[in-house]
C-alpha cells in the first residue's frame, strides 16, 4: 500500500510541476516526512532517486521543442557535479538536525512559491558581448541551486526555474529544460554521494535511499511528467505556474507554522 501511495504521489506532483521545470521532489519531501514516516538524510537521498527515474522522459520531451539550449544544458551540468557532492556532505553533517532541516525546507518552499507567483517577463535578445558573462551567471546560479538541492533532496530545478523565469525573464519552456537538466545531474551525483557516505559511515545515518519507495515515486513521476507536459500545451503555462506557486507557498507556510507550535 505504501508503494502504491508513493507511485500516485509521484504521478500527481510531476504532472503539476514538470511543465514549469520542477521535478516535483519539492512537494514529495512533505509526503515522505509526514505520510510515509521517513526521516534523516535518507529522505533527501530517496527524493534524489525519484528525480533520477522521473526526469529523463520529461527532459527528452521538452528538449524536442527547445532550440539553442544545448550549451546551457552543458553549463548547468558541469556546475552541478561538484556542488551536488558538497550538498550531500552538508546534509549528513550540519543539516542532520530535523528541526533545522524542516525550517530550511519551509523557507525554500515559500521562496519558490513566491517566485512562481510573480509575473514573468518574456525573453529578451542577448546583448552583444554578454553571452560569456551570461553563462557564468547561469553556472553560478545552477551551482548554488545544486548545492542546496542535493542537501535538501529537491535536485535544484525548483530553485533555478523560478530564478530563470522571475528574475532573468526566460520563458517557461526554455527555463524548464535547463532546470530539469540541473535537477537530473544533481540527483545522479548526489544520490551516489549519499550511498557512498552511508557505506563508509560518514555523517548521520541512514543516508542511503529507500530504494523501493524511491523507485515507486520515480515511476509515477515519469508518467506524471509526460501527462503534465501534454496538459500544459492545452492549458498554457500561466495557470499551471499560479497553481503550483500557491500550493508550494501553502506547504511552506504549514511547515514553518509547525515549528512554532
Amino acid at each position: 500500500m505504501e508503494l502504491l501511495v508513493a507511485a500516485l504521489a509521484g504521478f500527481a506532483v510531476a504532472a503539476l510541476t514538470a511543465p514549469v521545470g520542477v521535478s516535483g521532489a519539492v512537494l514529495l519531501l512533505p509526503v515522505q516526512l509526514s505520510a510515509l514516516g521517513m526521516h534523516g538524510p535518507q529522505v533527501s537521498a530517496t527524493n534524489l532517486l525519484y528525480n533520477v527515474v522521473a526526469t529523463p522522459l520529461g527532459i527528452a520531451r521538452l528538449a524536442r521543442s527547445a532550440r539553442g539550449n544545448g550549451a546551457e544544458m552543458l553549463v548547468v551540468t558541469a556546475a552541478a557535479v561538484p556542488c551536488a557532492v558538497a550538498g550531500a556532505a552538508v546534509r549528513v553533517t550540519w543539516l542532520s538536525d530535523p528541526l533545522l532541516f524542516r525550517g530550511l525546507l519551509g523557507v525554500l518552499l515559500l521562496g519558490t512559491g513566491v517566485r512562481l507567483l510573480s509575473p514573468s517577463r518574456r525573453d529578451a535578445p542577448p546583448r552583444p558581448g554578454r553571452e560569456r558573462g551570461g553563462r557564468r551567471l547561469l553556472a553560478a546560479a545552477a551551482g548554488g541551486a545544486s548545492l542546496v538541492g542535493a542537501a535538501v533532496g529537491i535536485g535544484g530545478g525548483s530553485l533555478l526555474s523560478p530564478l530563470l523565469i522571475g528574475v532573468a525573464g526566460w520563458v517557461t519552456a526554455r527555463a524548464a529544460v535547463v532546470a530539469l537538466t540541473t535537477t537530473f545531474a544533481t540527483s545522479v551525483v548526489g544520490l551516489t554521494a549519499y550511498a557512498v557516505f552511508d557505506r563508509v559511515g560518514f555523517g548521520a545515518a541512514p543516508a542511503a535511499p529507500d530504494w523501493e519507495t524511491g523507485l515507486a515515486l520515480g515511476t509515477g513521476g515519469a508518467l506524471g511528467s509526460l501527462a503534465g507536459i501534454a496538459l500544459s500545451r492545452r492549458m498554457g503555462e500561466r495557470p499551471l505556474r499560479l497553481l503550483l506557486g500557491a500550493l508550494v507557498c501553502l506547504t511552506g507556510a504549514v511547515y514553518l507554522a509547525g515549528l512554532l507550535t
